[in-house]
This record gives structure tokens, C-alpha cells and sequence, in this order.
């Protein structure tokens, strides 16, 4: 029997303290859909979770490839409480994150042929391509206590940044890195955190079957609920040191938050509950 893969739980530093520099292990493959004209909201998240999900882990050869499958809707109606200097994306629907063994299983994932015969039709059903944004990423995990967190229901806001012209990517990766660390060295902060986690994008050369995406790293905050995220955020905005626009080498303009609501539909690295087929959906407050 060979040895077991680690888990994305990992907190990669205790091994390679900047992730960004290599594609060696797991990756994370993270897709910000956009609904299809003239699909109502409703229709987008219900047609999402209910349908498209699980066809694409019935479609066994295609979701083999597949270690953790999570679903974020945003949430049905503007959410008060992010900081006004992150402006939220409106075409943006939510996230879909799926986890790979590699790099190479990733590029094997998405050339599979089933791809291009049934799940790429039954994107087109619900999403325009024309519109996403995707990228592949390495996860630093900062604070992660509960590795068999329950995800589903969680909100999580994702903050989206990019590179500031004027500074490497190895600057930029690692000042994200120090504001995550910041946050979490505030005691009253973290306790209102379940989990914080950085996704950088894999460092140059980009793999040649994605376009380059406009963001360079998300940051991942997990709370309980809406009210733990608005508490968060109050927090935050008393220290002025702690605010996202103070952080150097990010490009301010671009920088963008989504509130989601979680929906695990599979994972092999934790004991939390997931929903292979589908079930109760609840979606905005």
C-alpha cells in the first residue's frame, strides 16, 4: 500500500514557506462563475447546487481526479459589514474549489474527455465562460484548529488581490502572507475566525490551458455565520494597521471581497458530512 497524500489541512510552511514558488503537491483549482443571461439568480444557485454538482461527481472517470469539491453561493442579497475599499464583484455568482493531487492531475482533469462531451455542455446550461475568472493556486494554511470542520452553511468572504505593478511576486506573496499572520496575531480577531487560509497562484510559468487570471492570491476567512463576519470586520477597522488597503504591494484598485455561503459536495480529507447528491438548500438569509 503506498503511503497516504497529505492533506490540504497541511500548513504548508511547516515545509516550504513560500508555496508560491512551486506546483509540487496538491493544488487548488478555484472558478468565480458568472450566471447566464437571462437566467434569474434563483435558477443559477438552484440548477448549480441541484444539478450540475452532482452530475459532475456521477461522472465517475471525470470526478476521480477530485479530492475535495466545495461550492460557495454569494449570498442573496448585499451584505453589510465588508469595508467599503473592498468593492464586491456583482457579476460574480460564487466560487467553485476543487483540489488535486498535482498539477499534472489537474491539466489530466480538464482534458479528460468526458470534460469537453458532458460537463462543458452542462456549464453552458448555467454559466458564461466568457465572463469567469479562473486560477490554480497553492494553499497556505494559517489557522486551521478544526481539520474536520463542518463547512456547509459556513460563511466565508474571499478577498481577491493582485500584484502591485511595482513589486515582485515574491514581495507580493509574502506581504499577503504577514497581513494573514497579522490578523490572526490579534486575539480578539481570531476569535471570531473558524479558519483563515491563503490561495496563491502557482508561480510563472502559468500552466498554458488557463488564460492568466487578474488575481494573484485570495484571502479565506471562515466565520460561523453573518454576524461573526460584521464583528470581524468592526474589529479590524478600529486598527488601522490591520486595514486590507495599508498592505503594501497590492494593487488597491483591483481588490475585490465575495460573502459566500459554503456547500461541501465531497471531500477525502476530513470526517465533516458532504452531500454527494442533492439536498436541503439554503440560499441567502
Amino acid at each position: 500500500m503506498s503511503a497516504p497524500l497529505p492533506g490540504p489541512w497541511v500548513n504548508h510552511e511547516t515545509r516550504d514557506d513560500e508555496p508560491w514558488l512551486t506546483s509540487d503537491g496538491i493544488v487548488k483549482f478555484i472558478e468565480f462563475p458568472v450566471r447566464k443571461p437571462g437566467m434569474s439568480r434563483r435558477a443559477f444557485h438552484l440548477y448549480w447546487q441541484r444539478h450540475h454538482s452532482p452530475h459532475v461527481m456521477n461522472t465517475t472517470p471525470f470526478s476521480q481526479f477530485m479530492r475535495k469539491y466545495m461550492t460557495g453561493h454569494v449570498h442573496a442579497r448585499e451584505v453589510a459589514g465588508v469595508p467599503s475599499t473592498l468593492a464586491i464583484p456583482p457579476q460574480f455568482e460564487g466560487v467553485a474549489e476543487v483540489w488535486l493531487n498535482s498539477l499534472d492531475d489537474a491539466t489530466a482533469w480538464l482534458s479528460h474527455p468526458l470534460y469537453a462531451e458532458l460537463i462543458a455542455p452542462d456549464e453552458a446550461n448555467f454559466i458564461d465562460s466568457s465572463a469567469i475568472e479562473v486560477l490554480v493556486t497553492r494553499e497556505q494554511r494559517l489557522h486551521d484548529p478544526a481539520p474536520d470542520l463542518v463547512e456547509t452553511g459556513l460563511t466565508k468572504v474571499h478577498v481577491m488581490t493582485r500584484r502591485a505593478e511595482n513589486c515582485t511576486r515574491g514581495e507580493f506573496h509574502r506581504a499577503v502572507s504577514t497581513h494573514g499572520k497579522a490578523l490572526l496575531s490579534r486575539e480578539g480577531l481570531r476569535a471570531h475566525l473558524r479558519r483563515l487560509v491563503i490561495s496563491h497562484r502557482l508561480a510563472d510559468p502559468y500552466p498554458d490551458w488557463l488564460p492568466t487570471p487578474q488575481i494573484d492570491a485570495v484571502l479565506e476567512l471562515w466565520f460561523d455565520d453573518l454576524s461573526a463576519m460584521q464583528k470581524f470586520f468592526v474589529d479590524v477597522a478600529r486598527d488601522a494597521d490591520l486595514a486590507f488597503l495599508a498592505v503594501g504591494c497590492l494593487d488597491r484598485a483591483s481588490m475585490r471581497a465575495m460573502v459566500t455561503r459554503l456547500h461541501v459536495v465531497h471531500d477525502e480529507f476530513s470526517f465533516q458530512p458532504t452531500t454527494m447528491q442533492p439536498g436541503e438548500f439554503r440560499w441567502g438569509d
